[in-house]
């Protein structure tokens, strides 16, 4: 049996140092979402999912720049 993709909780590793968080955002080029961002995503995703249009983060964090960017938000 290959178990290459499956952990047990005690293989995991939780990270919570700030700058060892920081450290890997700037290796992987990841900019987090402020938390205006955040809580528009978050909101505007529960709608969409609610009634059955599902809509990657990704793309909705997309739309919140496009709207940021007009002015539209």
């Amino acid at each position: 049996m290959d178990e290459r993709f499956v952990t047990t909780p005690d293989q995991v590793t939780v990270i919570t140092d700030p700058d060892t968080i920081a450290s890997i955002h700037a290796k992987t080029g990841f900019i987090p979402p402020s938390k205006e961002e955040q809580e528009w995503i978050s909101s505007e995703g529960t709608k969409r999912w609610s009634v059955g249009d599902y809509v990657s983060s990704d793309e909705l964090r997309a739309e919140y720049a496009r709207k940021k960017a007009l002015g539209q938000l």
